[in-house]
């Protein structure tokens, strides 16, 4: 006891340190039961890690619809989430049916960027295949190639009965439509693809040079060029078994129009009433078609190249004779060419002079400086304007001239004519500084029935394709 004493006497704050540790303590419990009972007055949020009066995109509180959704500024109420939702597997499936279309038509950087993203073994097993693709091209160091086509032949019964042009004419220089369609599937076949001629060459405006640009294709493919000439359709040709023109349907694509009256004013046929709306009526809706269907047979969206004889207007719109129309008439066909040439360049095409006059004196070159600088000079100013520019020139009956000519000097200097393609059975493609030739081989009957071998070498065998509508040579 007296230990005990002793050492309560050394410690005379003990009491007062065991009050203020039970003060502290009471404290301390009676501050946790306000907060406890603060914190059960506040709403629970539903994902219950917001706070309270969720504010709008302007500051003020919402009102209504306290679940803590942020308003979206335009409306549309949707979360305040930046991040793009994941692709359904319905909307991975259809990119990767979009990615191999692109990828048949050789788009090979659209395909990939396409594909990029997206998470499932086919969408990646497709985008490995793109990419080994792109990396696959090969320079191409073969022949370039070129064939051209004038209309085709819709109606054999009306082109060969020699009741309007000699039957003689069109068997030499046309094909048939049945003709023109089992050529398409047997160049596919010898792995020939579209290229566009312009693809070909560099032009530098600063100095006027044209050189070579490398063509790159997947192994084995061959650059094929094809052109169309006369696509203007002239009047002798209405009631042979041709389309009459081109027009541009409500989706946007190019049609025919074949058949129907010829309509007369003051002695000129100025309009076609009862005709037929076709896919199939000339050379253009149907090579549009067959590469809708076989993207593999056009090189990037290539078609072909429409050359345009310009005192016949263009695509069958007489737009050089626009003093046998009212004005509102010439608005109409103006706007009509308009149209039909940006929908053919949409879809790929090339637009070429084919002279306005296709005068005889391109065919013996006694062409003089005077008759040239009328000849290019209307086609530039009324056709030209309405088409499009162009700088490719495809010769009336196939002639060529020497780089030297004064003639020739004109048409690359002057006129911007910088390629210009000629008729030879070699189809060799040259340059020459300034410009750029390249050689085109006719596919017609004299072609098909005389000179087989010049497209059997290269292409198909004609015997294969031949109609059996023609009459003997």
């Amino acid at each position: 006891m007296a230990k005990y004493l002793s050492k309560k006497k050394r410690n005379p704050n003990r009491k007062l340190f065991i009050l203020l540790a039970c003060v502290l303590v009471l404290l301390a419990i009676a501050v946790f039961a306000v907060v406890k009972i603060f914190d059960s007055t506040i709403p629970d949020s539903p994902d219950d890690d917001t706070s309270i009066g969720d504010q709008t995109p302007n500051g003020g509180e919402s009102s209504g619809d306290q679940s803590g959704d942020v308003t979206d500024p335009n409306g549309d109420g949707q979360q305040g989430n930046d991040d793009p939702a994941p692709p359904t597997p319905a909307d991975e499936t259809a990119k990767i049916a979009e990615a191999d279309y692109l990828i048949r038509g050789y788009f090979y950087d659209e395909a990939i960027e396409l594909l990029s993203g997206l998470t499932s073994a086919e969408a990646q097993d497709k985008l490995a295949e793109a990419q080994a693709l792109k990396a696959g091209l090969v320079k191409y160091t073969g022949q370039t190639y070129h064939i051209f086509f004038h209309s085709l032949i819709i109606d054999t019964d009306l082109a060969f009965d020699n009741k309007g042009h000699p039957a003689s004419g069109y068997n030499e220089w046309m094909v048939t439509r049945e003709e023109f369609i089992e050529i398409l599937p047997l160049l596919l076949e010898n792995d020939f693809v579209l290229y566009d001629i312009t693809w070909m060459c560099e032009y530098d405006e600063a100095t006027g040079k044209v050189t070579k640009k490398d063509i790159y294709l997947p192994e084995g493919k061959k650059p094929l060029v094809m052109s169309f000439d006369d696509m203007n359709y002239y009047d002798y040709m209405l009631t042979d078994g041709f389309a009459q023109r081109l027009d541009v349907d409500e989706n946007g694509k190019i049609v025919t129009h074949v058949g129907g009256t010829p309509v007369k004013r003051n002695g000129h046929i100025v309009d076609i009433k009862d005709y037929e709306v076709t896919y199939d009526g000339d050379a253009v809706p149907i090579l549009d078609a067959f590469c809708e269907e076989h993207p593999e047979f056009s090189y990037r969206g290539a078609r072909g190249i429409a050359a345009l004889t310009g005192y016949a207007g263009a695509f069958g719109w007489r737009i050089t004779d626009l003093d046998w129309y009212t004005a509102e008439e010439q608005e109409m066909i103006l706007n009509k060419v308009k149209l039909i040439a940006q929908t053919l360049r949409d879809n790929g095409w090339q637009i070429a002079n084919h002279s306005y006059t296709h005068n005889q004196y391109w065919n013996n070159k006694t062409i003089t400086m005077d008759q040239l600088k009328y000849d290019t000079g209307r086609w530039l100013n009324e056709i030209m304007p309405y088409v499009g520019e162009s700088h490719i020139l495809i010769s009336p009956f196939g002639v060529s001239f020497k780089q030297d000519d004064e003639r020739y000097r004109y048409i690359v200097e002057e006129c911007g004519f910088y390629i210009y393609c000629p008729v030879t059975a070699t189809m060799n493609t040259t340059f020459y500084g300034d410009n750029m030739i390249q050689e085109r081989l006719n596919i017609d009957g004299l072609t098909m029935i005389d000179y087989p071998d010049r497209i059997k070498n290269h292409f198909f065998d004609p015997a294969e394709v031949l109609d059996s509508a023609r009459p003997p040579m």
